[in-house]
């Protein structure tokens, strides 16, 4: 782990898939439907960086078609798959007077749940909601969500944290990376998985999927 001087982060904002839990929504979705390997190539492609987040976005769900049923599933394998430290990373930092956040390109009604068992409360989680029928059936997602983009969480973060405060953001993959020029320390993360990219460019890099070192940094 690689470290800046330290300060107190008073915000601290969580990327969801391969960062709270070791899965990638998107792509267990798939693996439900038998379209996995089709799937991920797309979410690798652009968690690598190698395609904006615009251009595999909508391709996904409309492969896809997740419904209410689906959505509510995939909430319940975020639990059973968090991170060992995750939902006691949350508390630590909530009780030392952290405003804990989650900003996610995952799917709203799939990623709310999660937030909820972790102890992060849904006026604090922003991710991309879908629509559906009256049956429940998938009808469309909101293509006008800043986070269906590469660049999208930095206006999230931006609209979210407290001027004249410090914030904080840790992940994964190259949309993270994108909004380091929202925050004054970003943490990439390779506990779940290992992006070269993704840690050449971060002044702290965690390998590990223990995120307790997330408490002693927001400290500072």
């Amino acid at each position: 782990m690689r470290r800046p001087e330290p300060a107190r982060c008073d915000d601290v904002f969580f990327d969801c898939d391969s960062t709270l839990c070791a899965i990638e929504g998107i792509d267990v979705l798939a693996d439900w439907q038998g379209l996995g390997p089709r799937v991920a190539a797309l979410t690798d492609a652009a968690m690598n960086g190698t395609l904006p987040l615009e251009a595999v976005y909508g391709e996904r769900l409309a492969l896809l078609r997740p419904g209410r049923e689906a959505l509510a599933r995939l909430g319940e394998a975020y639990i059973a798959h968090a991170l060992p430290t995750a939902r006691a990373v949350v508390a630590a930092l909530t009780a030392a007077g952290h405003r804990v956040f989650i900003v996610s390109g995952g799917l709203l009604e799939a990623v709310r749940p999660f937030a909820l068992w972790l102890g992060v409360p849904a006026a604090r989680v922003r991710a991309v909601a879908l629509s559906f029928d009256a049956a429940g059936a998938y009808a469309g997602f909101d293509a006008a969500s800043p986070l269906a983009t590469q660049t999208g969480k930095t206006r999230v973060i931006a609209a979210l944290r407290r001027p004249g405060r410090r914030a904080m953001l840790i992940g994964d993959g190259a949309s993270d990376l994108a909004a380091v020029g929202a925050v004054d320390v970003f943490v990439g993360f390779g506990g779940v998985v290992h992006r070269p990219a993704v840690e050449r460019s971060s002044s702290i890099y965690l390998r590990s999927n223990n995120l307790w070192p997330i408490v002693a940094l927001a400290a500072g």
